[in-house]
């Protein structure tokens, strides 16, 4: 059954702009302190890509920096764009696009699968070291947890409609006649 939500498009750019301003400290900043034997550690998300590089493990970099940091970014920065231009009733063609790339590519950003390989190493490593969880982690869950509200909260069948309406609107202006 389907229930209308209200409001959703201020909602989930409220929540994508919230998810941009976590998004940097989460892959900066370090996600967690490793102490073993004296020795500690601590490392971000571009720094563990980059630790990966330097192993000679391009493949396994390459997928890290897609999934977790490019790929992402692009989809909510293809949130914002599409929220912001709707909610300042702002229509251009390239925001089909646009929409239809943030679908497509919701499979390939994978904070979440990400996060659970935190959860699982750290779970794993607690017996062996001392564990500190760093700003980037904390910021890393907010991060995750506000990019699925803005995503959960968009009603996709307002914003086809809305975009449909608009183009609408605008062959109307121009003269042409629709359909």
């Amino acid at each position: 059954m389907y229930r209308h939500k209200y409001n959703t498009i201020n909602t989930s750019l409220a929540y994508t702009l919230t998810a941009l301003i976590c998004f940097y400290p989460a892959v900066t900043e370090s996600i967690m302190s490793l102490n073993m034997g004296g020795l500690e550690q601590q490392q971000s998300l571009i720094g563990g890509a980059y630790v990966l590089l330097e192993e000679q493990y391009y493949l396994v970099a390459i997928l890290t920096l897609m999934s977790s940091l490019l790929l992402p970014l692009l989809r909510l920065l293809l949130l914002l764009y599409v929220t912001f231009s709707l909610s300042l009733n702002y229509f251009h063609n390239n925001l089909f696009w646009s929409f239809r790339l943030y679908r497509h590519i919701e499979e390939w950003g994978m904070l979440d699968v990400y996060m659970l390989g935190i959860i699982v190493s750290v779970v794993k490593m607690l017996s062996m070291a001392e564990i500190q969880p760093g700003f980037g982690l904390w910021a890393y869950a907010a991060l995750l947890l506000t990019s699925i509200m803005a995503t959960t909260t968009l009603n996709e069948h307002e914003v086809w409609a809305l975009l449909l309406k608009k183009k609408g609107q605008l062959l109307n202006n121009n003269g042409v006649k629709s359909a």
